[in-house]
């Protein structure tokens, strides 16, 4: 467990004074400032959180490729990562301490948005809104979602030495989840069962669900069986390495 936290300071602490993450960072804040001041200015205030959750899902879908690109990728092409694959640490520890050391950064930079929410209080204090459960209900959610790009974006870091490959695998990867479902060939020809199960894989159908203020214990083990997944498939690369 000593191991496990010290790589995951040493990957968060690589997050923290690097300019990259703090650019994607700005640009986060920026993006989703854009969808709340949108939503609070138009002509029919409801105020909601909505916009801002349901824009998430899509900032993330390129944010997270650009910040996980360099997590193995980078390590492989300055040749650090036989070094710690040969310190006394196993393969698992490497992956998770990265997943452990983004996911912390991705926290860190959810935690600004809660001003959205203050504000909201503030403009809808004499209805008695935003309604405080299906805001935590789609942070839970927008958690797990970051959790699961993460895992996705280190299995595509693990597979190349190119970071910008693996941004873009990343990034194939996260749109085919996202899209899955509403594929039209999942529609037209394919049998009832394939349809149900391509509408598992489409995270979209279980984020939905945190943002109607809904925490299902289906959709969580969806998120955390799916990040294992990606994760696991992340050590099998790593230990392919070993046989080449």
């Amino acid at each position: 467990m000593s191991r496990l936290l010290a790589l995951t300071k040493r990957e968060l602490s690589a997050y923290f004074f690097a300019p990259v993450p703090w650019v994607l960072t700005f640009f986060f804040l920026l993006l989703t400032w854009f969808f709340f001041q949108w939503e609070v200015s138009s002509l029919y205030v409801t105020v909601t959180y909505a916009p801002v959750f349901a824009a998430l899902q899509f900032i993330l879908l390129f944010l997270m490729p650009l910040l996980t690109m360099n997590s193995v990728a980078e390590e492989r092409s300055r040749n650090t990562l036989e070094t710690l694959l040969t310190a006394p640490v196993r393969d698992w520890q490497v992956i998770v301490s990265k997943w452990l050391g983004t996911f912390a950064f991705y926290v860190a930079m959810l935690v600004p948005t809660l001003v959205y929410w203050a504000v909201l209080a503030y403009i809808g204090r004499a209805i008695g809104k935003p309604d405080a459960g299906p805001i935590l209900a789609a942070y839970v959610g927008a958690l797990f979602l970051g959790g699961l790009y993460i895992a996705v974006g280190i299995f595509a870091s693990s597979l190349t030495e190119n970071a910008l490959m693996s941004a873009f695998l990343a990034f194939f990867l996260l749109i085919s989840m996202l899209f899955i479902g509403v594929m039209p060939f999942m529609h037209d020809a394919a049998p009832e069962w394939l349809q149900q199960f391509a509408q598992y894989l489409s995270q979209q159908t279980h984020f939905a669900q945190f943002m109607k203020g809904r925490i299902a214990l289906f959709d969580i083990i969806y998120f955390v069986s799916m990040t294992a997944f990606f994760l696991f498939l992340a050590v099998r690369s790593l230990e392919s390495r070993k046989w080449r």
